[in-house]
């Protein structure tokens, strides 16, 4: 057996490996993605949601809270929890994906909306001197 019979089908093998490899990097690069949308999804959701029952507070909890779960629909989104104060509203969103990327957590967010007045007596994390 010669030397060069020995090393048929090598290069075959390493590109298939190079390909297997870039196949890979591309479906966890996909995921990664998939999962940065499925947040900024909830974020948008949680954060309409939010100011929806926010802007329908004054009309009562019920009223605020179906505006609330008609917004988190509007994005995708299943309202997990509502609770209105006066005029503060505080709301929970889940967001699942679907397809391939069945397999990931579903993601929960919170949001919280309300007049400005309501938040002064609290200083923003960003206020606070470092």
């Amino acid at each position: 057996m010669t030397e060069g019979s020995r090393q048929e089908g090598s290069a075959t093998v390493l590109v298939l490996a190079i390909s297997a490899a870039v196949l890979a990097a591309g479906a966890i690069g996909s995921a990664v993605g998939g999962a940065t949308l499925l947040r900024h999804r909830a974020a948008t959701a949680a954060d309409a949601a939010a100011l929806g029952a926010a802007m329908q507070a004054d009309i009562g909890v019920q009223a605020a809270c179906a505006r609330a779960a008609q917004l988190a629909r509007d994005n995708r989104a299943t309202l997990v929890a509502c609770t209105v104060h006066g005029a503060v509203a505080d709301v929970s969103v889940a967001v699942s994906a679907g397809g391939w990327l069945a397999w990931l957590p579903v993601v929960r967010l919170n949001a919280r909306a309300g007049p400005a007045e309501t938040y002064r007596e609290k200083p923003a994390p960003l206020d606070r001197s470092s």
